[in-house]
């Protein structure tokens, strides 16, 4: 490992308020993190050696540039992002600082779903069907071609923003609409220009869905954990109750030797990597979309709590070049206790939103509130909005998980001070809303 002190940079134009977990660790280190974000609060955080703050909608190129003179001027051996929407730029900026475990190629196939597909199929790893579209949209052979019900998605995208389930020529219109409305914003960063083909229309897979997160090792996939997912019997895809463990090792194994064979295809040596997989009518996985980095929220500690792997130090670690991290990858518990993450969505004018009462709870881990006060959240079709992330522990009991940690998170919900007034309510003298009108509260929508 680097001496204490060690400089990295670290980029993340936002997303930093679900990755403290990640943060920490880096800290935990010894590393002196020289951090480039748009994140206002971040100026002060004590936890960084620097903060450069970036001009508001800064683009890939733009941050490309800034972390390529970041490494240089603080010396750092490279640069590193828990981002999605930025690990273009970091892979590009590592390349051309000779980070020699660097793969800008492969970080952009991971950013672009289309990309992705392609990759999928040209190396004979299963995948959806699918169509990328345009200004052309949905026509007939599109349709024809992937079946009805379909999804229509992002093919820049991230956390399930405009991914919406279509029964109908008519509703796949609609939504390629919203997804070109989306694309031409260029709000969160997903776009910084309107490609040629800018969506994706894909076959329905209505079985299971789960998301894998490990680290790669000399080439080689290390699994961290496997998390089932709950989805509501809606079109939007607002995901919900990150349980782990898996609890099948038959699957763990299936899935980590379909991952092994897209990294070895991507010509991966070092990297954080995250695969998300729905199985078909006839129960076999199939690779939904994947990423050179790690999942954010509770899921990278959920998953050092429950398997006593750290993703986090292992890669960076291996980036240093430090040896016998592939033998730590290794030393995998197989389950602990259980977790999961409850999604807490609302719609209407947030009063408050805290840990109340729920931190008395012993099977309480972590609450991320993401909404502040007067910050109005719509949930979908209106919006893709969270107003937190709330995460659980409880015993593992193979014959009682998941159905038993899922209990516990609605239990625990229950306590959270999240109070969600209705749109249109009107404030008090003091200019606070008047709370008197029902307000929204207990467990989160599904």
């Amino acid at each position: 490992m680097a001496t204490p002190g060690t400089p990295v940079v670290l980029a993340m134009r936002d997303g930093l308020r679900i990755r403290d977990d990640h943060v920490d660790t880096l800290r935990r280190l010894d590393l002196a993190i020289h951090l480039l974000t748009e994140e206002e609060q971040a100026r002060d955080d004590a936890r960084y050696t620097t903060v450069h703050l970036l001009p508001e909608a800064t683009t890939d190129r733009e941050l490309e540039e800034r972390i390529t003179e970041a490494l240089v001027s603080t010396g750092s051996p490279f640069a590193l992002t828990f981002q999605e929407t930025d690990i273009v730029a970091v892979g590009r900026a590592n390349s051309r600082h000779g980070v020699h475990w660097s793969r800008p190629d492969a970080d952009a196939v991971a950013r672009d779903k289309s990309r992705q597909r392609a990759y999928l199929t040209a190396n004979g790893l299963p995948a959806p069907r699918y169509r990328a579209v345009g200004a052309r949209g949905a026509d007939p052979e599109v349709l024809n071609h992937v079946g009805l019900p379909c999804v229509v998605k992002p093919t820049r995208g991230a956390s399930s923003s405009h991914v919406e389930l279509v029964r109908t020529p008519e509703e796949a219109g609609a939504a390629l609409d919203a997804v070109e409305r989306l694309a031409r914003s260029g709000a969160h960063h997903f776009y910084d220009v309107l490609p040629d083909e800018w969506a994706l229309v894909e076959e329905y897979l209505s079985g299971e869905e789960v998301t894998c997160d490990g680290v790669v090792i000399d080439g080689r996939f290390h699994l961290g954990g496997v998390h089932t997912k709950v989805l509501p019997d809606s079109p939007w895809f607002e995901e919900d109750l990150y349980t782990l463990p898996h609890g099948d090792p038959g699957v763990e194994d299936e899935i980590t030797a379909m991952v092994q064979a897209m990294v070895s295809a991507l010509g991966l040596e070092v990297s954080l990597f995250n695969v998300e997989l729905r199985r078909d009518s006839q129960g076999r996985f199939r690779v939904v979309e994947f990423s050179t980095r790690i999942s954010g929220g509770h899921v990278y500690r959920n998953i050092r709590d429950v398997h006593e792997i750290d993703l986090v130090e292992l890669f960076v670690r291996a980036a240093f070049g430090e040896g016998g991290i592939a033998e730590r990858a290794r030393d995998r518990h197989p389950g602990a206790c259980a977790t999961c993450i409850k999604f807490v969505y609302r719609d209407g004018i947030v009063v408050s939103n805290g840990v109340g009462r729920a931190e008395a709870s012993s099977a309480f881990a972590a609450y991320y509130p993401l909404a502040e006060p007067g910050q109005e959240v719509r949930s979908a079709p209106e919006g893709f909005d969270l107003c937190g992330l709330l995460s659980v522990r409880a015993p593992y009991e193979p014959r009682l998980h998941p159905a038993q940690v899922h209990r516990v998170a609605d239990e625990v919900l229950r306590e959270l001070d999240v109070v969600v007034a209705p749109f249109g309510a009107r404030a008090d003298g003091t200019g606070r809303l008047d709370t008197a009108q029902p307000a929204e509260g207990g467990a989160a929508r599904h």
